[in-house]
């Protein structure tokens, strides 16, 4: 696995962040903390203290400032040090991070139109998205599999039919006997 450094424009990237409430203000309050004025800012960080870090209101505020003053956004020497983005493509179309979801966060919502990052170039014989394209996925198929059970119970009522509705077949949908026709004891 290698990584090459390539410009790319984050308005027109979809990314799969892995952040929580303490790491992002945003799914903390439902509003990015750079959308704040600095007076709701300030307010906001008197009010809560130093709690919550980097989920802190004035964490990507600060982190914003920084990179802005430095012009981290247009210098790809950036990428060949530490403070380098790491991102890896997937095949659903996402891009994951090793390193830098909060800088690619913030170029996003500053309207950065270019920045440098670095790749990872890989190739797989197999298909690989992203954490939240196969939990969506897997949610999908849950909930198919939660109204095929519904369907099923209220079709044995009116019918006693057993169709299944196109779903994977697991145990669930299965009535095993302990005998069978088949089998001579």
């Amino acid at each position: 696995m290698g990584y090459e450094i390539k410009k790319i424009n984050p308005t027109q990237c979809t990314f799969t962040y892995l952040l929580g409430e303490r790491d992002c203000y945003e799914l903390r309050k439902g509003i990015c903390s750079l959308y704040l004025t600095e007076e709701e800012a300030q307010k906001i960080s008197e009010e809560e203290g130093n709690q919550f870090g980097e989920g802190h209101v004035m964490s990507c505020r600060k982190l914003a400032k920084s990179l802005l003053d430095v012009n981290y956004y247009e210098d790809s020497s950036f990428q060949k040090q530490g403070l380098s983005i790491r991102m890896h493509p997937r095949d659903c179309g996402h891009y994951v991070f090793t390193d830098g979801q909060h800088r690619t966060c913030i170029a996003k919502h500053l309207n950065i139109q270019s920045m440098y990052v670095n790749m990872e170039n890989y190739e797989t014989d197999y298909e690989l998205n992203c954490r939240a394209c196969i939990d969506k996925k897997e949610e999908e198929i849950e909930n198919r599999k939660i109204k095929n059970r519904i369907l099923s119970i209220l079709n044995l009522k009116r019918t006693k039919s057993k169709k299944i509705y196109g779903d994977f077949i697991d145990e669930d949908y299965m009535k095993f006997k302990t005998t069978s026709p088949f089998i001579k004891n």
